[in-house]
């Protein structure tokens, strides 16, 4: 079963915002700092409070100061490591035996590899990506946290 039959509304409207991200960067490849952009405004109009020290305004500038923009000319492919982000939430999903992908399981993901982007801005904010990490698997972790998801899911079908 792929990605796309299995995201959560929430993990839908992350990727809109990706994608968003990445168009007002004027990168043409989509990245895994994007994604991270997208799950801090997706936390914020949820009240997740996870991302909530990451300063949108700082990371924006910090992204385009530090070179890590795509500028490539075409479409807006995503780069491998945001491809291995998927692939790592739905792994991550799947292990926990959860119909659908939620946006937990996207964070995880997106910092799931210390060479890419997200993980990089985190600390160069001086944000801790580790408690993040733990904090996230800890709200999977809690029960019913399955149950709700594939409620909303089955919902939004």
């Amino acid at each position: 079963m792929d990605l796309s039959s299995r995201q959560t509304v929430r993990a839908t409207r992350v990727f809109v915002r990706a994608e968003q991200e990445a168009a007002r960067s004027g990168d043409t490849r989509l990245g895994t700092a994007h994604l991270l952009l997208a799950l801090v405004r997706d936390e914020r109009d949820h009240g997740g409070g996870l991302l909530d020290a990451l300063d949108l305004d700082r990371a924006r500038t910090y992204l385009a100061a530090s070179g890590v923009g795509y500028r490539d000319p075409g479409h807006r492919p995503w780069r491998p490591g945001a491809v291995l982000a998927l692939a790592t939430a739905l792994r991550l999903a799947d292990e926990d035996a959860e119909p659908t992908v939620g946006v937990r399981h996207l964070l995880l993901g997106v910092l799931a590899d210390d060479a890419e982007d997200a993980p990089r801005l985190l600390r160069a904010l001086h944000l801790d990506v580790d408690a993040i990490v733990a904090a996230a698997r800890s709200d999977l972790a809690q029960p019913g946290t399955a149950a709700i998801a594939a409620r909303t899911w089955a919902a939004s079908r």
